[in-house]
């Protein structure tokens, strides 16, 4: 049985300052414009992906254009190579509804050497498009952020700060390590960890952005108790939703900003003491108790949706992608996200 929209929800507000442009809803927190608008979210519909032999464990998604998404496995090795899918979801705003989703694609992540990866190579976390080609992020025992074409060959390996660099004592710190990727407005590449490297506190996440040349910035994102955080996408050059997760597949999603945030970038180690980024509900599972969420792993944003006339929000479609690990069906799950207009 499909939980349809009826059990849709106002399930949280965020008090932000909106500025709407024509492909971004720009949020700019802490700007002169008088009174804070709210944006808001509810569930609106729930769909199952067919079945595939080697479909499985889905890790990140992404839109690559009008209805077109890709998603990556974290498996490598177990039910085929490293590999991305090509796919095709509809969503019908007059009735709230997704379509069956559909494959149409995919590709092989390759090596350095552009030769398959070996079982065990990596633990792929996340996918973005980017500059006609992917970014991905890896997790695990092999942690890195590369970008491939749109075949999946290799392109280059993004540099780690030393500080993230794994050591015994120090680095990314394996299950809490790599888990989501993001691309910005202008093509500039965030990822963030699940936890604290294994020299910060266990609940300080770090969001690194990549800059021009080898520029880089961090900034702390501080986790729920007993939750990480498991996907990230950008809204602008600041402000990011994050997927958090806890037991019993527990899962919420933030809002957080790198303003008013103490920048990180560079330190060794964590003190706990650092200004976080800001965070605010936007969703959160609980309010749904008949919606089976499974584990929810990634997010990718869909299209907007028509305007209604004197209806005084913008809304876009936002949609969150299960991680089944072989053990049952994917879902996807439709959020819509309402932006007010100013």
């Amino acid at each position: 049985m499909r939980l349809r929209s009826w059990g849709a929800t106002f399930v949280s507000a965020l008090a932000v300052t909106l500025t709407i442009g024509s492909g971004v809803a720009t949020a700019v927190p802490g700007s002169p414009v008088p009174g804070p608008s709210t944006v808001t979210s509810r569930y609106v519909d729930t769909e199952i992906m067919p079945g595939i032999p080697s479909f499985g464990a889905i890790s990140g998604i992404d839109q690559t254009a009008n209805g077109d998404y890709t998603m990556i496995s974290t498996d490598v090795g177990r039910a085929g190579p490293a590999r991305f899918y090509a796919t095709h979801i509809d969503y019908y705003p007059s009735v709230g509804q997704l379509g069956v989703p559909r494959f149409t694609g995919g590709g092989t992540v390759l090596s350095p050497l552009n030769l398959p990866l070996l079982p065990g190579d990596a633990q792929f976390e996340g996918i973005r498009s980017v500059g006609g080609g992917y970014v991905v992020v890896s997790g695990g025992a092999h942690q890195f952020v590369r970008q491939i074409g749109p075949f999946g060959t290799f392109v280059r390996n993004l540099p780690l700060p030393a500080a993230w660099r794994p050591t015994r004592t120090s680095g990314v710190n394996g299950q809490n390590g790599l888990t989501g990727v993001a691309v910005g407005p202008s093509g500039q590449i965030s990822v963030i960890t699940a936890g604290g490297l294994r020299q910060d506190p266990g609940n300080a996440a770090r969001l690194l952005t990549f800059g021009s040349g080898r520029g880089q910035s961090e900034y702390v994102y501080r986790t729920d108790p007993d939750k990480v955080a498991a996907d990230v996408i950008a809204v602008n050059n600041t402000d990011f939703l994050v997927l958090e997760r806890g037991r019993g597949r527990v899962t919420s999603i933030y809002w957080a900003t790198t303003r008013g945030a103490d920048a990180v970038t560079g330190k060794a180690k964590l003190s706990g003491s650092e200004k976080a980024m800001p965070k605010t509900g936007v969703f959160s599972a609980n309010p749904l108790p008949r919606l089976v969420t499974g584990n929810m792993s990634a997010m990718a944003w869909g299209n907007w949706l028509p305007d209604v006339r004197g209806q005084n929000y913008r809304a876009r479609m936002l949609y969150v992608v299960t991680n089944n690990m072989f053990a049952g069906p994917t879902r996807v799950h439709a959020i819509e996200v309402r932006f007010p207009r100013r």
